[in-house]
C-alpha cells in the first residue's frame, strides 16, 4: 500500500495507457463540456495543496481536494480512491482519465462531463492540461475556467511543487492559453501566479 502511494504522484500515464484509456472512454460519452454552462466572470479553482478553501460560486476542484465542488475536474489515470470519489455533483472528466472514475462517478448519481486532452484527435471540447503524459487535474480546472471564459480565477491550494514540479511546462501551455484568452490568473499563496487575497480578488 505504501508502495502504491508513492506511486501514485511520481509515474506518469505512458502513450499505450492514453490510447487504451480514450479508446473505452470515447465509446461512453454523453454528455461534453459544452453541455455545462458557467457564465459568471470569476472561477475559484481549488486543490490539495491547501487545507482550507474559501467559500466561492462557482468552485471548481479535483476530487482528491475533497470538499463540495460545482464541478470537480479530473484527468487521473489511476483507479479511482473511495475516499476521493464521495460526493454527487457535475464532473469534468478527461478521455485518458482511468474507465473506472465513470463507473464510480455513476454510482454516486454524479453527471459526466467529457473533455479530450488537444494531443488526441477526435471530435470533444480539447482542454490542454499539460503535455503529453503529463496532465494535471489543476491544470485542466484552470484551463476549463478560461475555456467558460472567466475574466478571473483564483488558485486555492494549486501549487504545482515537490513531486507536482514536473507539471511545470504544462503550466506554461496552459497559462500562455489562458492570457491569449484575456483570463487573468491569481493565487492565495503566490506560488503559480500574482499573490492576493480572497476579499481583494472580490472586489476585482
Amino acid at each position: 500500500m505504501v508502495k502504491e502511494l508513492n506511486f501514485e504522484h511520481t509515474d506518469s500515464i505512458t502513450h499505450e495507457l492514453i490510447a487504451t484509456h480514450s479508446e473505452i472512454n470515447i465509446k461512453n460519452v454523453e454528455k461534453t463540456i459544452d453541455d455545462l454552462e458557467f457564465t459568471q466572470e470569476k472561477i475559484l479553482v481549488c486543490g490539495r495543496g491547501a487545507s482550507s478553501h474559501p467559500e466561492f460560486n462557482p468552485r471548481f476542484a479535483t476530487p482528491s481536494t475533497m470538499i463540495q465542488a460545482d464541478l470537480y475536474v479530473t484527468v487521473d489515470h489511476h483507479k479511482p480512491k473511495k475516499e476521493y470519489f464521495t460526493k454527487k455533483g457535475n464532473y469534468a472528466v478527461s478521455l485518458i482519465a482511468h474507465p473506472d472514475i465513470q463507473k464510480k462517478i455513476l454510482e454516486l448519481n454524479g453527471e459526466i462531463f467529457w473533455f479530450s486532452p488537444q494531443y488526441l484527435k477526435n471530435d470533444l471540447p480539447k482542454i490542454t492540461s499539460g503535455v503529453i503524459t503529463l496532465d494535471n487535474s489543476g491544470l485542466a480546472s484552470i484551463s476549463l475556467s478560461s475555456y467558460f471564459n472567466a475574466k478571473s480565477i483564483l488558485l486555492s491550494g494549486v501549487k504545482l511543487t515537490g513531486l507536482y514540479a514536473k507539471f511545470l511546462e504544462g503550466k506554461k501551455l496552459v497559462f500562455e492559453n489562458a492570457l491569449k484568452n484575456k483570463t487573468k490568473i491569481f493565487s492565495l499563496d503566490g506560488v503559480l501566479a500574482a499573490k492576493t487575497t480572497f476579499d481583494d480578488w472580490c472586489k476585482f
